[in-house]
């Protein structure tokens, strides 16, 4: 093992005194649970899953406590006594995403408390959620206790990174994605070494597990449930980042892999500086920011984000790319070959032989740039284009285009473009899209 690798261990393992804490925490969550159901005459089993069950926990783990009910218990039932279970033991928050649950604190750790059902099968679960503790029990039972620093090595490398983290905001890898990397490979050497080698489109399973095929970045068939893709939350980005990174890091070992320095915004003369000609070409909508969790409010951002860039390809601005920022409010940066563009363009009409083309030439006989022409069978036409200006484009129509479900409720959007960028506002989301520097490279 590399001496970083050993450093990075000793930062990331919790010691006995500490493993010591989580377990009397374990015991003391389990305890309050049973009385806050005790007192709703819920029928519950808590069962802790997730990296403290496993032993691939790292130091200040999260706690994750399932609530399992009955498959008898009606789905309501179960959302309604669950949650209210997780109100009286711990102060936090509901989420509400693909399933319901609780997130606070207990004792001095984050707790996710999450109901769910006690199902036999992970094939006939109930609820999002219900094959977890298969998830628990799979990696027990077939991990071995010395690989579980290879899981913390990569746990650790793929947040240096950006990578960890199946949530919508980091479209990365699970810890229970990572578990099942080493154990397929064997050791966080390994696992970097095949990565390597990988493209898009890479599919994986465990011997003797064979699955369903995936259209995704990337497959990994889940051992407990064969029609489940457990890579399915990586996105592109993700995926090529981890096998950058997997090459860099062999090529050269360094801290900055596991621990990289933070990024920091640029001042408004570094913008200037990097961007150049392209900062005439840069639009930015802000909005203030929704009170929604993370695996809310990041997919209803990129559709919104998506439907501006939709907008402007469909009146011929050539779009180059984006980048969302959250901070205090929500900045999407969309950047475009040319933010003016002619004042003329090229209308298509039929083919000469359609029975339509009668009405086309009757309508820009007089009405267009110039008169109809035809081309190759085809009538064609130039025309004065309605909308010139991407930014003003996107202030005239942002109010009509397909956005999030929360974010269409929001009653004014900021468009700024030119100099009016050239300030604190959106010297984060300039920094994000322009610094095209990896994590490590920092």
């Amino acid at each position: 093992m590399r001496s970083v690798e050993q450093e990075v261990l000793s930062k990331v393992t919790p010691s006995a005194a500490e493993n010591r804490n989580i377990s009397a925490a374990v015991k003391h969550l389990v305890e309050s649970v049973r009385a806050a159901a005790a007192d709703l005459e819920a029928h519950i089993e808590p069962k802790l899953v997730g990296s403290v069950a496993k032993g691939t926990h790292m130091k200040d783990p999260d706690i994750d406590l399932f609530l399992m009910f009955p498959e008898s218990t009606p789905l309501e039932e179960l959302r309604d006594k669950g949650l209210e279970i997780g109100r009286r033991v711990v102060r936090g928050r509901e989420h509400f995403a693909q399933h319901p649950y609780v997130r606070g604190v207990h004792d001095g750790y984050q707790v996710d408390l999450v109901p769910c059902f006690m199902v036999k099968d992970p094939l006939k679960r109930m609820s999002a959620v219900d094959r977890t503790p298969f998830h628990t029990e799979f990696v027990v039972a077939n991990l071995p206790p010395a690989r579980r620093d290879q899981v913390r090595l990569l746990k650790r490398f793929m947040k240096g990174i950006g990578c960890y983290g199946a949530e919508a905001k980091v479209q990365g890898f699970s810890g229970y994605l990572c578990e099942l990397l080493i154990l397929r490979f064997g050791e966080f050497d390994s696992v970097l070494k095949a990565v390597s080698g990988w493209s898009k489109g890479e599919s994986l399973a465990l011997p003797g597990h064979p699955g369903a095929e995936f259209s995704d970045p990337l497959t990994f068939i889940d051992p407990v449930d064969s029609s489940r893709n457990v890579a399915s939350a990586v996105s592109v980005d993700s995926l090529v980042t981890f096998i950058k990174a997997s090459r860099a890091y062999l090529q050269k070992p360094d801290m900055r892999f596991f621990y990289p320095r933070a990024q920091r915004s640029w001042g408004i003369k570094q913008v200037e500086q990097r961007a150049g000609k392209r900062r005439e070409a840069f639009v930015a909508v802000s909005f203030e920011k929704l009170d929604l969790i993370d695996d809310v409010l990041y997919p209803q951002l990129r559709k919104s984000a998506a439907s501006m860039a939709s907008l402007l390809r469909r009146n011929d601005f050539e779009v180059v790319g984006s980048t969302i920022d959250v901070d205090r409010e929500v900045n999407i940066l969309i950047e475009v070959e040319s933010m003016t563009l002619p004042k003329e363009r090229i209308h298509r009409g039929p083919p000469a032989s359609s029975p339509s083309a009668r009405e086309f030439l009757a309508k820009w006989d007089e009405s267009g740039l110039s008169k109809p022409y035809k081309e190759r069978g085809r009538w064609y036409v130039v025309v004065e284009r309605q909308h010139r200006r991407a930014d003003k484009l996107l202030k005239e129509r942002i109010p009509s285009l397909t956005l999030g479900k929360d974010v269409r409720r929001i009653r004014s959007f900021d468009v700024a473009s030119g100099k009016k960028l050239l300030s604190k506002r959106y010297a984060r989301v300039l920094t994000k899209h322009l610094d095209d520097r990896m994590p490590w490279e920092r």
